[in-house]
């Protein structure tokens, strides 16, 4: 499994240490704190670790003992590591030295060297963020020129033990609401500005109330989690799915017409109907779900609208009856 490197250049062992110290506070196993004392051995470890299938997440350059300037190592290192946040310390460069290193590699950060100053964790804790941040909408990338490869495990590897980075909901196993709003916002834009088809689904279990109240919470949660389980198999690959709390969830489908999201939608109801779960009791519980159906408008101007027409249309479903598939009534013969 990949790992995630943070590297530390500084010739002053002291200050090494308390890098160290600092930053293995808020990070777990998935990162590698390495330490270097000149720039060329930093260098050298880290294309070690590139070759080897890891990240450079960080690199923190302070004064080091080579004669490698400071500029140099940056800009060797972004050849190969584009995506790494480099921290350095104000007394380390100079302006002409700066100028070097921002025409042909990158800066994250510029602190001070008395940490005192500065807020050091949040610094690591943000760059990480950024770094998850970025990972998420190449991964996106990838999905939308390909079609066909599967969501990459990457994020799921991440395990910072932080809530601003969970992407999974802990009882369903599928996308948190934090993730998936995070993972639909590009989206959104991109088939926008694109002029290309989306749809968005609304599902909830229909009275699911009532089988808590009969089995207990225990056999309600085994239904979520049948039912997150049985929609997440029937959506495509490119399709984020995620639950936004209770019994409710949501599906960004990229690509997708009318007729195309009319038809996930009761792909979803169809399997949920035919499902069956054994309680420990061995009693056997049928249950279904009602979906609304909204498709992406050239005036929506987020997510939330979307997702708004999609819920009015899912209520049309309870109301109706449940167990249905209802398409907003706003987007009604709107498509070509």
């Amino acid at each position: 499994m990949a790992k995630y490197v943070i590297a530390c250049i500084e010739n002053d062992v002291q200050i090494l240490d308390e890098l160290y110290n600092k930053i293995s506070r808020i990070v777990d196993s998935d990162y590698i704190i390495e330490s270097y004392v000149n720039a060329e051995q930093a260098l050298i470890g880290c294309y070690n670790y590139i070759i080897s299938g890891n990240e450079i997440l960080i690199t923190i350059l302070g004064n080091e003992t080579s004669s490698m300037p400071s500029e140099d190592f940056l800009i060797e290192l972004h050849k190969n590591s584009p995506n790494t946040k480099n921290i350095i310390f104000n007394d380390v460069v100079d302006v002409k030295c700066l100028e070097k290193i921002i025409n042909n590699a990158s800066i994250y950060q510029m602190i001070p060297r008395r940490f005192d100053r500065v807020d050091f964790e949040l610094i690591i804790l943000e760059a990480i963020k950024l770094n998850a941040q970025e990972r998420r909408l190449k991964d996106y990338q990838k999905v939308l020129e390909s079609a066909v490869e599967k969501r990459t495990l990457e994020l799921n590897d991440i395990n910072v033990k932080l809530e601003i980075l969970a992407t999974t909901d802990s009882l369903s196993g599928v996308r948190n609401r934090r993730s998936f709003y995070e993972s639909s916002a590009p989206m959104i834009k991109y088939n926008r500005r694109e002029n290309k088809k989306l749809a968005v689904l609304m599902i909830d279990i229909d009275k699911f109330k009532l089988i808590n109240d009969i089995y207990g919470h225990a056999v309600g949660d085994d239904v979520i989690r049948l039912m997150a389980k049985k929609t997440e198999s029937t959506l495509r690959t490119s399709d984020i799915f995620g639950r936004l709390g209770g019994e409710e969830f949501a599906a960004v489908l990229p690509n997708t017409s009318e007729r195309g999201a009319l038809k996930a939608a009761e792909n979803i109801r169809f399997e949920i109907e035919n499902l069956e779960h054994l309680t420990p009791k061995k009693e056997r519980i049928k249950f279904t779900v009602s979906v609304g159906v909204a498709l992406l408008q050239a005036d929506d101007p987020d997510l939330e609208t979307i997702l708004h027409r999609a819920d009015l249309a899912l209520y049309e479903a309870k109301r109706s009856g449940r167990n249905k598939v209802v398409l907003s009534q706003s987007d009604t013969n709107k498509e070509d």
